[in-house]
């Protein structure tokens, strides 16, 4: 079933001149376009409330607040990884599937214990280093200043 509709889908898109000569689909000409018009938006939406007083801050010890933080650190290391991964670097580690542990899409008034968000550090922590060690072991390479090369992805 499925290989009939592949084949209907080549047909159509074929039919439509929307296959270039590898037999590959293109995207319709304002695609490319259209996504990166949302990329600025959501630009915008950030700049336009980054001043803008709230409600009012969560306290960053709060369990609510560490878990917003954990979840948009992945939602950060998905996205460094997948724009990576576009230039074609790294991509034995940038180019695998994205990290989405399972409580990446809770709900923000989600209250985890205190034991919960460590593993979840813990587990987040082990992805980004393992990631970050490839860049930041590969940048050093490339460093032929010993001084600056040991301040290459330095923490301290």
């Amino acid at each position: 079933m499925r290989s009939i509709f592949a084949c209907a889908l080549v047909l159509g898109l074929a039919a439509c001149g929307q296959l270039n000569q590898k037999g590959r689909a293109e995207a319709p000409p304002n695609l490319e376009t259209q996504v990166a018009r949302y990329d600025v938006m959501l630009g915008q939406v950030g700049d336009l409330t980054a001043a803008r007083p709230g409600v009012g801050a969560g306290d960053p010890a709060q369990s609510r607040e560490i878990a917003r933080a954990l979840r948009e650190t992945v939602w950060s290391y998905n996205l460094e990884r997948s724009r990576i991964c576009a230039k074609g670097l790294f991509t034995e580690a940038a180019c695998g599937t994205a990290y989405e542990p399972v409580w990446i899409s809770e709900p923000a008034t989600t209250e985890p214990t205190m034991t919960e968000l460590q593993a979840r550090s813990d587990d987040l922590g082990a992805q980004v280093t393992r990631f970050w060690t490839v860049v930041c072991d590969d940048a050093r390479t490339r460093e032929t200043d010993e001084t600056a090369r040991s301040l290459v992805c330095a923490m301290e």
